[in-house]
């Protein structure tokens, strides 16, 4: 009828997968406990950085848009 594998190997196997992320999950609790998080402030300094950054890029890439436009649109219509 086939040579499709019993009931007790798909659930071995199984077993096993679930075992190792058990493993894999208990390991990534422990590195987690090791990291040494940022406070309050320093998250906030970080995150006030890239967010002006970005403002500061996006007018930037803002204005040259529209100064290509224009020049391109300038080109085309003669």
């Amino acid at each position: 009828m086939g040579s499709t594998p019993s009931w007790p190997v798909y659930l071995r196997r199984a077993e096993t997968m679930i075992g190792k992320a058990k493993d894999f999950l208990g390991e990534v609790k422990v590195e987690v406990k090791k990291v040494t998080w940022p406070s309050r402030k320093d998250a906030m300094g970080g995150t006030l950085v890239v967010v002006v950054v970005v403002v500061i890029v996006s007018i930037f890439l803002g204005i040259v848009d529209t100064l290509l436009s224009k020049m391109v649109e300038a080109l085309i219509s003669g």
